[in-house]
């Protein structure tokens, strides 16, 4: 009991801490997409122009928000395990291909922004 105390208050302001910047991070891309929003919307450009540009932007906003979703998991799922997991193989083992496959995902978000971007 005393270790799970002690690895919880060792763990807990980092997770705070990642939680804190994804709650910014999120911030800034709403914020972001309301006001180009509405700068696209007063602007004199036909109906069709203004909707393209939306949704252009709509995904890119979409992409960021994702890819900097699973930058958090990857910082979270790096942590140290809980005492009464760390000496679970299959835990372990679970935990790398989670980091694995968090990592592809990241690359292919990237390389889904880079096509959409031509």
């Amino acid at each position: 009991m005393i270790q799970a105390l002690i690895w919880w208050l060792e763990v807990s302001p980092r997770w705070l801490s990642s939680l804190t910047a994804h709650g910014r991070s999120q911030q800034e891309v709403l914020r972001a997409g309301f006001f180009h929003s509405g700068r696209v919307l007063s602007s004199p450009a036909p109906a069709s122009d203004k909707l393209a540009r939306l949704a252009r932007r709509a995904t890119a906003d979409t992409i960021t928000f994702l890819h900097d979703n699973g930058q958090l998991q990857l910082q979270l799922g790096q942590e140290p395990l809980p005492p009464l997991l760390a000496d679970c193989a299959c835990y372990r083992s679970g935990q790398h291909l989670q980091q694995q496959g968090g990592r592809l995902c990241l690359q292919g978000l990237v390389e889904l922004g880079r096509i959409l971007l031509r």
